[in-house]
């Protein structure tokens, strides 16, 4: 049993190749009175052409004997394109799957078997097809529009992280083209003048939270200066309203209106609370 491969001569060129060019382009536009003008990218619609017409079929054969005869058996398992090779698009086992269980079940072989051989046979026509490729003026293009597109990607990410801004904002683009060049010096200045606006407000921010949080710690802690303070800020109405306060709460929580509870804790705030408030 041994594998072939056929070389045959496509009827069609491959219209499929990279384009030749990447472009940069600025859109100007504008949301509730707010610039949002930008950059963004496209690939050319020129596209390289794909000169090589080939094909690979690919099959299994085996031989035995019949009535003293050799005869042949044949099992054609795939044909595949020279650009889906050229591209790494082939894989032996997507494109041949289903012919080589077939193949192996009429065999009476493992699949495995069959695998082997066609690997075998052609692995050195993928590397020499994939080595040729990678020499083309296509593929070398096609690799640099790559490589600036990734960094343009990951210069972005960067970006916003560092000025803290959501993953999918396009302020990046606002200043940036997809080379990397820097379009607008003012709109980057706004973005970092706006981060440091920012940065500061929230330390302001923070810093009021913690003051906040320590102060009423120690203001209800039953030793800080909220029960420590004697000097009263009420005028005579607010005394009279604060009296009525106090002798609903003293009423409510007065012992003799709770037998069997204990409310000295509620009468020693509501009594510290009447020194407050100069009563």
């Amino acid at each position: 049993m041994f594998c072939v491969i056929q070389e045959i001569e496509t009827k069609k060129p491959n219209k499929n190749g990279h384009s030749k060019e990447l472009h940069s382009c600025f859109m100007s536009m504008s949301f509730n009175g707010e610039d949002m003008s930008h950059y963004w990218y496209r690939f050319s619609d020129e596209r390289f052409e794909r000169p090589v017409k080939k094909a690979y079929k690919v099959s299994i054969h085996q031989s035995y004997r019949e009535d003293g005869r050799v005869k042949k058996k044949q099992y054609s398992l795939c044909t595949v394109k020279y650009y889906d090779i050229a591209e790494e698009w082939f894989n032996v086992y997507d494109y041949c799957n289903r012919k080589i269980n077939a193949a192996a079940c009429e065999l009476g072989v493992e699949e495995e078997l069959i695998y082997d051989l066609v690997e075998e046979k052609l692995n050195p026509l993928i590397e020499s097809i994939q080595n040729e490729f990678r020499q083309t003026e296509e593929y070398i293009t096609h690799e640099e529009h790559e490589n600036v597109t990734t960094v343009y990607a990951l210069n972005k990410t960067k970006f916003n992280s560092k000025y803290d801004l959501d993953g999918t904002s396009s302020k990046y683009d606002e200043c940036y083209d997809v080379f990397g060049n820097l379009m607008n010096k003012d709109k980057l200045d706004k973005i970092k003048a706006d981060y440091e606006v920012r940065k500061e407000y929230e330390e302001k921010s923070r810093g009021y939270q913690e003051d906040f949080y320590s102060n009423y710690s120690k203001n209800f802690s039953g030793s800080g200066s909220y029960f420590n303070n004697n000097q009263s800020n009420h005028d005579l109405e607010d005394k009279e309203m604060l009296k009525q306060f106090y002798r609903v709460l003293s009423k409510k929580f007065h012992p003799d209106s709770n037998p069997g509870k204990d409310t000295s804790e509620e009468m020693k705030l509501l009594n510290q609370l009447k020194s407050d408030w100069g009563l």
